[in-house]
């Protein structure tokens, strides 16, 4: 510890000086140093004491014929650190500080705004061509459904003429049952894809 370091004044260096005190022999300049601390209270509230002041004690010290350690004089305190004292603040930095802050915030607000209108329009943009795309999808798939099903009529009428030469309403029945069928796989088809396009849209939102 250097020559201007403190430590934390305690009850047993409170102790030790009063001990010290009371010597005959004690030097007149330690007498008067110590002598600001022996009425002092209790560890908690006292002034914190020079590190040399409590050198110059120890070396003072007695116990029986044991001479009492530095470090268990020691024991318990801690080195003294002094409160910061915070610098007054100059009003004109103050000021500029505060109206620089404003500005920064101004700048991150029109920032921001910028951002949200290019992110709408963008969105917008991306919403129309999605839903033209699905409207696309959605004709294409019943333009097939309704060409596949008159194919599977137009099949069954002529086929069954060909094949079994039956009368025509025997061939409307035929050409009714295969477009029948041909619906109901074709509803089927159309049913997963309407599904998977509902999932895929509602994970994007």
């Amino acid at each position: 510890l250097s020559k201007m370091a403190a430590v934390v004044c305690t009850d047993r260096i409170l102790e030790a000086i009063k001990t010290v005190s009371l010597q005959t022999d004690l030097p007149s300049d330690l007498q008067k140093e110590l002598g600001g601390y022996k009425d002092s209270p209790a560890s908690g509230k006292c002034a914190p004491i020079p590190f040399q002041t409590v050198k110059k004690l120890h070396g003072r010290l007695q116990d029986g014929e044991k001479k009492q350690y530095l470090h268990e004089l020691l024991e318990g305190s801690d080195v003294y650190f002094p409160p910061l004292e915070t610098p007054p603040r100059n009003p004109e930095l103050v000021a500029r500080l505060e109206r620089l802050r404003r500005e920064q915030e101004n700048r991150q607000y029109a920032q921001m705004t910028r951002d949200m209108g290019k992110r709408s329009q963008q969105g917008a943009l991306s919403d129309f061509g999605s839903e033209a795309k699905e409207v696309k999808t959605y004709l294409l798939a019943l333009i097939n459904f309704m060409v596949s099903v008159a194919a599977a009529f137009t099949f069954g009428y002529v086929g069954s003429e060909y094949a079994f030469g039956a009368s025509v309403t025997l061939r409307v029945m035929t050409g009714i049952i295969l477009a029948t069928m041909v619906a109901m796989a074709d509803i089927y088809f159309m049913a997963k894809v309407v599904e998977e396009e509902v999932a895929k849209h509602e994970k994007q939102h």
